[in-house]
């Protein structure tokens, strides 16, 4: 391997080839730079596997971050090969390993242009949630997704989510935490995905296809655009309900 990261072509998309001796800090920097490096040439193309080593959820998510950041699209980072069947890994990462790594606050995640948001309001938008007195028991790691996520993206993160641009129809957001979107929520959403009734949502236009909370499930009804009111909306369970009311 020239690097310690390598993209193999198939027809269906590329897989990855990491060598199982590398520090993952280092593959993700190379990773980075190979991917601007080439510019446009992976633009567009899907990720269909990861071949080398297994690593964790986290480390997963931060190699996926940096692919959709490239404009790669990321079908799986599992085990691949022609067969598609799933292949014993290289090596697996050891467990001690995992307990050592220190465990991020924020993450973030960018799609298509980036609004600009101080940091001091972002902050703010955390510390609310978590002193939230609705939330007592969903105070976790925030992921920060920056940009419109489009029809077929979806976000899933073991914690709270905050969008600093819409959800359009067709995109979807699964968190074990709550949910923020600061624009217009239109896909699907679901908030408390491990089973945390206290969980809530929150939007600027709360109109989601379907709304989740637990293990509770909402349609709300289909308006139209124009009537919308720009004042934010929050969603949360009350009484085996879903309930949705103006913030204040």
């Amino acid at each position: 391997m020239k690097g310690p990261v390598e993209f193999k072509g198939k027809l269906n998309g590329l897989f990855m080839v990491v060598d199982e001796n590398a520090d993952f800090d280092k593959v993700l920097i190379y990773l980075k730079q190979l991917l601007v490096k080439k510019g446009d040439f992976y633009k567009g193309t899907r990720i269909i596997g990861l071949n080398g080593v297994v690593y964790s959820y986290k480390q997963k998510s931060a190699i996926e971050d940096v692919i959709l950041e490239a404009g790669l699209y990321v079908e799986s980072l599992e085990p691949y090969d022609d067969q598609k069947k799933r292949q014993k890994p290289s090596i697996i990462v050891n467990e001690a390993d995992l307990d050592k790594m220190e465990t991020p606050k924020v993450e973030v995640q960018e799609f298509e242009e980036k609004p600009e948001v101080p940091k001091r309001v972002a902050e703010e938008i955390v510390q609310t949630i978590n002193n939230s007195n609705l939330t007592p028991n969903v105070k976790c790691d925030t992921k920060f997704v920056y940009g419109t996520l489009r029809s077929g993206r979806s976000v899933e993160f073991p914690g709270n989510v905050i969008v600093i641009g819409d959800v359009n129809p067709g995109a979807e957001i699964v968190a074990e935490g709550n949910v923020v979107v600061m624009g217009k929520l239109l896909g699907f959403v679901h908030a408390g995905s491990a089973g945390n009734d206290e969980a809530i949502v929150i939007s600027n236009i709360l109109k989601p296809t379907q709304i989740r909370i637990s293990k509770f499930i909402s349609v709300p009804p289909n308006d139209d655009e124009s009537a919308y009111s720009m004042i934010p909306e929050k969603a949360y369970v009350s009484e085996g309900l879903i309930k949705i009311e103006k913030c204040h």
